[in-house]
């Protein structure tokens, strides 16, 4: 696989970007009932990304690196809504599929070919026979 390039990468950035604030504009609503407020924000501070677009399957990898203020541990994979429920991580890994994945997809597909006009005719397709998907939060 080539690398992405000018406007292609661009647009895998620029993604990876909307993905990260969509992230953070749903990391919101947490009680805080009695706790020191220099403890508390740190989970949606924490959000990161890093991109991988030069070799290989192309990533868009997000990271929380958030730290309990207490005991210094990671700890946003264990953030859920309530006891019991769904991690949140879940839950944002599901809406960054559904709702901002494919819009992606198709930018990036169309960058690439508008990059590929120069030069003998090529088609570009999506790979429709891999599938990958991975969230890390550390």
């Amino acid at each position: 696989m080539q690398r992405l390039e000018g406007e292609a990468l661009e647009v895998f950035e620029d993604h990876g970007k909307i993905m990260e604030e969509a992230i953070r504009a749903k990391w919101v609503g947490w009680k805080y009932i009695g706790r020191d407020r220099a403890s508390i924000g740190n989970s949606r501070a924490g959000w990161g990304h890093t991109l991988q677009a030069t070799e290989g399957k192309r990533e868009i990898n997000f990271f929380n690196k958030a730290r309990d203020y207490y005991t210094g541990e990671a700890y946003a994979a264990k953030v859920s809504r309530k006891k019991g429920a769904t991690p949140e991580w879940i839950i944002m890994r599901d809406m960054l599929i559904v709702d901002y994945l494919p819009a992606m997809i198709k930018a990036v597909t169309a960058a690439v070919a508008k990059g590929m006009k120069a030069g003998p005719k090529k088609k570009v397709r999506e790979n429709r026979s891999t599938g990958y998907t991975r969230i890390s939060i550390t």
